[in-house]
């Protein structure tokens, strides 16, 4: 097969090379990596003339329309979890296309740094840092998370993480999930979650279900006390209304990792006086979560041999 990667990034390509290229072209493949981006869609599917396969990081923004029909592509191996998000899936099943992702990558790092934004925002941590740095000294009153209630919006594999990390720092912790699971915690329905919780933390996929879900509606019902903290996509939060409720000082804060423009667009992140820890979608990102590159040309070379793993249907 001959794959290509257009929307290749500089700070991966050593781990590409090591735990993708190498192995694929052991293997007979032909892997081309780019450092270009999806931004000019002509160029991109004109690059992807030729090749069986596209390896997507996802960085550079959704493929292009047009990329994987024109191309007649056989597979689209994409780097993570939200493959949706960035591949059409009616376009890539017009041509007979699979579409294959990682599904339970980084969970353990994605659920480490929900509770980093959860204590950064309770103990104001950015707030205090730039007021040492800006060389005063005001002592801004924290939030104690032992004792308080943990509401878990979504208990797949890393909102059960959170779950067991919440109950370790002597948390009250509750979760809501469409179906129950056992995860050693209540399943409250979501208007008493968002109505009883002092830190919400969202884990959800974005599909058609969830976009939009957690509203203006259930936003409203958190407390002058209440942080949201959100790791997984930024579609399924209501942003305008968050704003809102961050600039008027109707929540006590937020810590968000995702968002709805990445990187956000002038004017869209919350106003800079709220209480807010923003980090650029790097939940997933430390060393041992690199193993999702390995995952998606492991992917490919399932596929070649003709039994696909990890497809989404």
């Amino acid at each position: 097969m001959r794959i290509v990667c257009i929307d290749g990034e500089a700070q991966y390509k050593d781990i590409v090379e090591r735990d993708v290229k190498t192995p694929l072209e052991k293997a007979g493949h032909v892997f081309d990596w780019f450092e270009e981006s999806f931004a000019d869609a002509d160029a991109a599917i004109a690059r992807a003339s030729g090749y069986d396969a596209l390896y997507v990081v996802g960085d550079q923004g959704p493929v292009p329309a047009g990329l994987i029909a024109q191309n007649r592509l056989k597979l689209v191996s994409f780097v993570g979890t939200g493959a949706r998000r960035f591949v059409d899936m009616a376009e890539a099943a017009s041509v007979g296309a699979t579409v294959t992702n990682v599904p339970d990558f980084a969970s353990q790092s994605v659920a480490e740094h929900a509770i980093a934004l959860m204590f950064a925002v309770a103990r104001r941590v950015v707030e205090g840092d730039r007021i040492v740095r800006s060389g005063e000294w005001t002592k801004n009153q924290g939030l104690k998370l032992a004792g308080r209630r943990l509401g878990v919006v979504g208990a797949g594999a890393i909102g059960e993480k959170v779950i067991a990390m919440g109950q370790g720092l002597g948390m009250d912790v509750v979760y809501w999930n469409r179906s129950e699971r056992s995860v050693g915690a209540p399943r409250v329905e979501l208007d008493e979650l968002f109505e009883t919780s002092d830190v919400v933390s969202l884990h959800l996929l974005h599909n058609e279900e969830t976009d939009g879900m957690i509203g203006r509606d259930l936003l409203g019902r958190l407390g002058r006390n209440a942080i949201l903290i959100n790791t997984a996509r930024a579609e399924i939060v209501d942003n305008d209304a968050l704003a809102e409720l961050l600039a008027e000082g109707a929540i006590f804060g937020a810590g968000l990792d995702v968002f709805v423009t990445e990187p956000p667009v002038e004017g869209t992140l919350p106003v800079a006086t709220a209480n807010t820890a923003l980090t650029p979608h790097i939940g997933f990102h430390t060393d041992e979560a690199d193993d999702v590159f390995r995952i998606a040309g492991e992917n490919i070379l399932a596929f070649a041999s003709g039994s696909p793993v990890n497809v989404i249907d």
